[in-house]
């Protein structure tokens, strides 16, 4: 760890705390990192963690909806918040200065949220119309299924923010008794970077949370990871195009391999000079979207691709995202590819570098998945090492045809009999 700008702290209730100090820049960035998300979740309670992260800006205690909305925005910063598979994750962003204030307000919504039966109801029926809009968004839907699919009765398979019936269902003493089981002091992470003193920021947690005892969540019984439902074929009234997700088991985030697999997916997906882009769509005009897109949890880890196309393409383009994973399982790869690939993740990292956020969030990630710090050069020295043998031995391992799953959306108004999707 490079001490002079990345320390770490735990307190004695548990929770972690991780800054990067930057005083060149006059902001500060916040995150509080919740091991909390549809993975640790039960089939009757699918969507919580999402619910939960609504709740949280509805007021506690001491403050409004208002009050937590106006606390940062008055002097110029912002709140927010996300939920994911693995994690919830609530930020702050302002000046260095505000920093105290922002600790303050999202440690007061994380303990003393007031979970208000009116607030509930509401907000119900706002996520409700969130699931409306997925369930309207052909792009959203076929990534969800994919995620069904790869995972098949699995939490890590749930739709993030659950579905109608069971976001219906929430009582006040499911949520409250979420928040005491998940949001746990060896469940949190509080990261920070911009202009701030670390021994400073410690003490701000310190005080934010020195009621909040230690004690351990409650263990979540989590099923094996199943085999994968091969492909499955829908049609939608609101569908357009024809949309491709394709998936498959990859890495988790705590397996090295992932440096290789991430050049694999700029190498295929990453942007206007990847070979999906330049031969789908430049090529042959096929799609006038199409990428690559790796997912890593604790874990398992996801590898897909995904397009959309004219219905009547739809099993040409299947066959056309497979070759170009054929191709990188022969070794048809070239060193000059490969130098490209790496300068434009070596290019990303470093720019990502002059956001405080972008920091935050990087220590905060690899604090909650318990990983220790890697400099952004140490990732470059990593990245450098990759050589084609090894993105080609990662590609044969885990990029076999048969390995992947296949969800395909086309218009309601193509033919209604069930078809056999190619691959």
């Amino acid at each position: 760890m490079n001490q002079n700008k990345v320390r770490s702290t735990t307190l004695d209730n548990g929770i972690r705390i991780i800054s990067e100090r930057m005083p060149w820049v006059r902001s500060a960035a916040l995150g509080i990192w919740v091991q909390a998300g549809s993975l640790t979740e039960q089939p009757r309670i699918s969507g919580i963690s999402h619910f939960l992260e609504h709740m949280l800006f509805k007021g506690t205690k001491r403050r409004s909806a208002r009050d937590i909305a106006l606390s940062l925005e008055t002097v110029g910063g912002s709140l927010n918040a996300s939920t994911g598979k693995e994690t919830t994750i609530y930020t702050g962003y302002c000046l260095d200065e505000y920093l105290p204030l922002a600790v303050e307000v999202l440690a007061d919504m994380i303990r003393n949220a007031s979970l208000q039966e009116r607030d509930i109801l509401l907000e119900k029926e706002v996520v409700l119309a969130e699931i409306s809009h997925s369930l309207e968004d052909p792009e959203e839907m076929v990534m969800d299924r994919l995620y069904e699919n790869l995972f098949p009765h699995h939490p890590i398979g749930y739709p993030v923010l659950g579905t109608r019936e069971t976001v219906a269902s929430f009582s006040r003493a499911d949520l409250y008794t979420y928040l005491q089981q998940r949001y746990t002091g060896d469940r949190i992470v509080f990261s920070a970077a911009g202009r701030i003193e670390h021994d400073a920021f410690v003490e701000m947690v310190q005080q934010a949370t020195a009621e909040w005892d230690r004690h351990e969540a409650v263990p979540v019984p989590v099923p094996d990871l199943t085999a994968i439902v091969p492909n499955l074929f829908l049609q939608e009234p609101m569908a357009q195009q024809a949309h491709i997700a394709i998936g498959a088991h990859a890495v988790s985030y705590l397996d090295n391999r992932r440096y290789t697999l991430a050049l694999l997916d700029v190498l295929l997906g990453g942007g206007m000079s990847s070979r999906l882009f330049q031969n789908i769509r430049e090529k042959y005009g096929f799609a006038y979207s199409v990428y690559s897109f790796t997912e890593y949890m604790a874990d398992t880890g996801i590898f897909g691709l995904y397009m959309a196309c004219d219905p009547r393409r739809a099993d040409e383009s299947i066959e056309l995202l497979f070759r170009e994973i054929d191709e990188i399982r022969l070794g048809r790869i070239s060193q000059e590819e490969l130098e490209s690939t790496k300068s434009q993740i070596k290019g990303s990292l470093i720019l990502s570098q002059e956001s405080s956020s972008r920091r935050m969030r990087r220590l905060g990630e690899q604090a909650s998945y318990n990983m220790p710090y890697r400099t952004t050069d140490e990732v470059i020295q990593i990245v450098e090492a990759i050589g084609i043998d090894d993105l080609v031995s990662l590609a044969q391992t885990l990029l076999n045809r048969s390995q992947f799953s296949i969800t395909l959306i086309t218009p309601k108004t193509q033919s209604q009999k069930k078809r056999r999707i190619k691959a």
